[in-house]
């Protein structure tokens, strides 16, 4: 059986280092892509940054410097507040 870090990255097409690496499975309306883990449903660049990084930032959120939903490149994700979320949305032109 395959380790959640494999299933994950499987649905991931990994590209270039500083290419956008697009989540190839299911996607909420929004773009962003949704995996599956235990009874819940998490949000694929949250989980790219988790199986990165270490842990779950509980309440903090992660943020595309790529403003590409779909992106699960680790090299393009931050983590930010909810205030630093709404700033980021702003200023590329979202809100």
């Amino acid at each position: 059986m395959p380790s959640v870090s494999e299933r994950f990255w499987s649905k991931v097409e990994q590209r270039a280092p500083d290419d956008c690496w697009d989540w190839q499975a299911s996607r909420n309306k929004k773009g962003y892509g949704s995996f599956g883990r235990g009874d819940r449903q998490v949000l694929a660049h949250r989980m790219a940054w988790e199986l990165t990084n270490g842990g779950d930032p509980e309440g903090i959120c992660v943020l595309h410097r790529c403003d590409n939903p779909p992106c699960c490149n680790p090299s393009h994700l931050f983590l930010g507040t909810r205030v630093d979320n709404n700033h980021d949305m702003i200023e590329k032109g979202r809100a």
